[in-house]
């Protein structure tokens, strides 16, 4: 190879890599930034500077074309400036339909379909007590409820005076329980005392019939009494048979039960008074009969017949007189031959009574609707309330949530 041949070949050579480094130069200003998301301003980053091996040209920058609008940045790396929110209509919420959490409140809770306090019967059970029911009776004209006389014959000047039983000056008696009830003529019962019992105090006594097919502690847990009556004796005895609740068989049962109870605790034998629910509201109405030399005032609720008693008071051979209260629901759907109306009749006959009525003052509303007879001896009215109460399930058979309060009312004014 000659001189001239090899300058040529390294004038070819510099020209070749002059040329090389130009065009390498301007491929790096045409793409976008390696940096994602960040904008073409004309002159490179740091990031964005290509370094050469040829220390004889430098790098040449392009800014784009006029007509070349800066590339939209990328959502994937450095945010840019916020935009301006958009603002959309409210939607509705959407409702929650899963279910909730142990322990989280139901949004939509279901009514209980089991009765916590009564067992259904085929005569019917009573209600719950005055406790959780609507108010008492609004109130309205009327005559007030009579006081009436002690024991079966009132004195002319007002009440009769206290007749102690025999149990007076007894400490200690023995009262039961529901768990460990006493016994009396194959009939369990027990008793609850007034606070501060004194055993030479003659106290008033509640007696409460259970209705059919309930436990023993059904009186006690839903008639009214343990809230309104502590002052007096309360005393819940029960049905020999719980399937078939109380009939005539029964009534052997009182007399030995009576004398049990007024030779164990000192009781005003002139204000015994008895309450009772469907089979045991049955059995109150004849008791108020056949034993109204024991008992001053009997509240039979919703009763039906009872066997072997006929509500006629010219053919009854009845031990006395008793106030009476009749209670009575003309919507009761649970007996087929109710004898609320048959009841109340027998009554005012016994006791002589006009058809004509007052109303009760303070139990005119329709929860209760109470009237009193006009007429009836002396000492001796008759009640009829014939209430609207739909009490055990619906059924208006129950005890109603009025009786309680209205009782003790009218028994506690003797």
């Amino acid at each position: 190879m000659n001189k001239t041949t090899t300058v040529t070949r390294h004038a070819s050579l510099t020209l070749l890599l002059s040329l090389l480094g130009a065009s390498t130069s301007m491929g790096c200003g045409a793409d976008e930034p390696d940096t994602v998301g960040t904008p073409v301003t004309g002159s490179p980053s740091a990031t964005e500077t290509t370094s050469s091996s040829s220390t004889a040209m430098q790098p040449t920058t392009v800014a784009p074309p006029p007509s070349q609008t800066a590339p939209t940045p990328s959502t994937g790396g450095t945010p840019g400036p916020d935009p301006k929110p958009t603002v959309s209509p409210a939607l509705p919420a959407t409702p929650d339909t899963s279910t909730p959490k142990p322990g989280a409140l139901d949004p939509s809770p279901q009514p209980s379909t089991t009765s916590p306090v009564q067992t259904p019967e085929p005569q019917g059970a009573g209600g719950t007590g005055p406790s959780d029911g609507p108010s008492d009776g609004a109130g309205g004209a009327g005559g007030s409820m009579g006081a009436g006389g002690g024991g079966s014959t009132p004195t002319p000047d007002g009440p009769a005076a206290a007749d102690p039983s025999d149990g007076c000056g007894k400490a200690n008696p023995q009262t039961g329980s529901s768990g460990q009830p006493l016994n009396v003529s194959n009939h369990d019962y027990y008793v609850k005392l007034p606070q501060g019992y004194d055993e030479n105090t003659p106290y008033p006594v509640v007696i409460m019939f259970n209705p059919t097919g309930n436990p023993i502690t059904w009186a006690e847990q839903n008639a009214g009494f343990e809230a309104v009556a502590q002052d007096a004796i309360r005393i819940y005895p029960h049905m020999q048979n719980q399937s078939s609740g109380w009939g005539g068989g029964d009534f052997p049962f009182f007399e030995p039960f009576y004398e049990k109870i007024t030779s164990d605790y000192c009781i005003d034998k002139a204000r015994v008074f008895a309450g009772g629910e469907s089979s045991g509201g049955e059995f109150v109405g004849a008791l108020g009969c056949e034993h109204a030399d024991k008992v001053r005032s009997v509240a039979p609720g919703a009763p039906k017949p009872m066997n072997g008693f006929e509500l006629n008071a010219s053919s009854r051979d009845c031990t006395g007189q008793v106030t009476a209260v009749v209670i009575h629901s003309p919507k009761d759907s649970v007996l087929a031959q109710p004898v609320g109306e048959q009841m109340r009749d027998f009554y005012k006959d016994l006791n002589h009574c006009d058809d004509a009525s007052d109303p009760v003052e303070g139990y005119t509303d329709d929860m209760s609707n109470c009237v009193q007879f006009q007429g009836c001896d002396d000492g001796f009215p008759v009640y009829w309330c014939h209430h609207n109460d739909p009490e055990y399930g619906g059924t208006y058979h129950g005890w109603p949530h009025f009786a309680a309060k209205m009782l003790w009312e009218l028994w506690s004014s003797y």
